[in-house]
């Protein structure tokens, strides 16, 4: 990001607090004031409506080096982080520098750390966010110019791989993913590859009507040797969440690296094929991420006007008018009513794997969050919500559930089960009711289910899909946009993919 020369109606200020405030960016005068003064009213009136129009400037003016501009980038990043932060606190973070002398980088960090920060989980990812998004403008450009040069280097990977995988001369259809497992293959298994294509180009009466034939088998190929160098180097090829900005792309991926979220390659391994000497580990694993989600979901407060505890952030906010004099106190208490969550599970044949790590992870949540109801489906629908509240070690739990269900493993009919479902159990469908369906969307009569789903949408606050196929092949699946059409769906073949759909979904 290059320096932009100041606006006209805000003059630059002297080249030596210039040089102090490189990593700001331009800061306009209105907040290079003595701090705890509070801020300009004019300036509260307006920071809103400016902080809108910057996320709805088109992307070549965003880069301007302006303060405003990189505090809501800086927030960008925090989001695709996992740190949820609104507007209002936006408002905020702006306003509470006002109060701070900027010059100064850790009441800069202190200050956006107050307002943004509402998890002490988060404040590790948002202590290295800022050490790498604030930063001079020379820093920045070299980290963009590193980031260009690994990119050009991948493209040309890309085109490499497409100049030599065809057949009959034209290039196949492959994902971003699968040319560059081909571009890590050693020389002699390219080779094989090569020759597959070759002698199947030539053979007899062979015309580009095989083509989807070949491309199937050769995906195929690299998806395996794609598994095989996971799990020989500990390294996870997978596309990552990104803004499509450079500069931001490179902080989200350096922040990933260093908190130890990509680490363990077990959090993005499909859970159908988690070998059994690791469901310990992963047993472990599921234990801590739910201890986490449950206490974010308890801790959650409502506004009242009960004096009981005071609610900073909101007192802070209302009493900005008076120069930051607490004269209008706000209060919080515990939130009481919280969503009933309804868990409805396939354990067909080809699910029965993800439900038993599903389910691990509504056990986890159910001895915190209470209301939780559990039904397991497959040819039909089987309640499970007792077995858990026996309060038994999971492993005895997930036994007497197999042991006892007559479906577990069986054929897919959702129709068939959701008409059991409203048969005896339509009375838990309540407007505070979150509905999560764990299912690959592969049943009979899916447009009957899907036509089931849809009118339980309207009794209830939300339906949320977890869908095991990943979001790539949805396109494939006939059955997907039968149900996408009537709840959010979300891709759920990892346990990465479980965690952050609980946690942003839910807490």
């Amino acid at each position: 990001m290059r320096l932009a020369p100041p606006r006209e109606t805000e003059p630059a200020a002297p080249p030596a607090d210039e040089s102090r405030l490189k990593y700001l960016g331009h800061v306009p005068e209105r907040l290079r004031r003595e701090p705890g003064g509070g801020p300009p009213p004019e300036y509260i009136k307006a920071i809103d409506q400016h902080i809108d129009d910057i996320l709805h400037t088109p992307q070549d003016a965003k880069v301007r080096n302006y303060f405003e501009n990189n505090i809501v980038k800086f927030i960008q990043v925090l989001r695709h982080l996992g740190i949820r932060v609104s507007s209002a606190e936006t408002v905020d973070a702006i306003n509470a520098l006002t109060m701070v002398d900027i010059v100064v980088r850790p009441q800069v960090k202190a200050a956006l750390r107050a307002t943004l920060v509402k998890d002490p989980d988060e404040q590790f990812i948002f202590d290295r966010a800022f050490d790498l998004f604030f930063v001079p403008v020379e820093e920045k450009a070299a980290r963009i110019e590193m980031r260009e040069f690994r990119q050009a280097e991948e493209a040309a990977q890309m085109e490499y791989a497409e100049r030599e995988l065809r057949f009959q001369e034209q290039p196949l259809d492959l994902t971003d993913e699968q040319k560059a497992a081909y571009s890590k293959m050693g020389e002699e298994q390219k080779q094989k590859l090569k020759e597959f294509l070759d002698q199947s180009s030539g053979g007899h009466k062979v015309d580009r009507s095989f083509q989807p034939l070949i491309e199937n088998i050769v995906r195929g190929h690299l998806e395996r040797w794609k598994k095989q160098y996971e799990d020989e180097h500990g390294a996870i090829m997978k596309e990552k969440e990104l803004t499509g900005d450079q500069e931001l792309d490179q902080i989200i991926e350096e922040v990933l690296s260093g908190t130890g979220e990509e680490k363990d390659p077990i959090l993005y391994e499909d859970m159908k094929n988690i070998p059994e000497k690791d469901i310990p580990k992963v047993t472990l694993i599921i234990k801590k991420l739910t201890r986490r989600l449950a206490t974010r979901i308890s801790r959650r407060y409502r506004m009242t006007r009960k004096r009981q505890q005071v609610d900073l952030r909101r007192t802070i906010r209302s009493n900005i008018r008076y120069g930051g004099t607490m004269f209008n106190l706000q209060y919080k208490s515990k939130k009481i009513e919280k969503p009933d969550i309804l868990l409805i599970c396939d354990v067909s044949g080809s699910m029965a794997k993800y439900a038993s790590f599903v389910l691990q992870f509504i056990y986890g949540l159910s001895s915190v969050v209470r209301g939780i109801e559990s039904f397991i489906f497959s040819e039909d629908l089987e309640r499970v919500t007792p077995y858990f509240n026996e309060k038994r070690p999971f492993e005895e739990t997930m036994a007497a559930i197999m042991n006892h269900s007559s479906i577990w493993g069986k054929g897919t009919d959702l129709s068939r089960a959701l008409r059991t479902f409203h048969l005896n159990h339509r009375q838990s469908l309540t407007s505070d009711t979150i509905i999560i369906v764990v299912s690959d969307t592969k049943t009979l009569s899916a447009p009957e289910a899907a036509a089931i789903v849809g009118n339980m949408r309207r009794r209830v606050k939300d339906i949320i899909w977890l869908n095991t196929v990943p979001e790539k092949e949805w396109q494939d699946v006939s059955s997907v946009d039968y149900f996408r059409e009537h709840c959010e769906m979300f891709e759920c073949y990892t346990l990465a993919h479980l965690e952050k759909i609980l946690r942003t979904q839910m807490a």
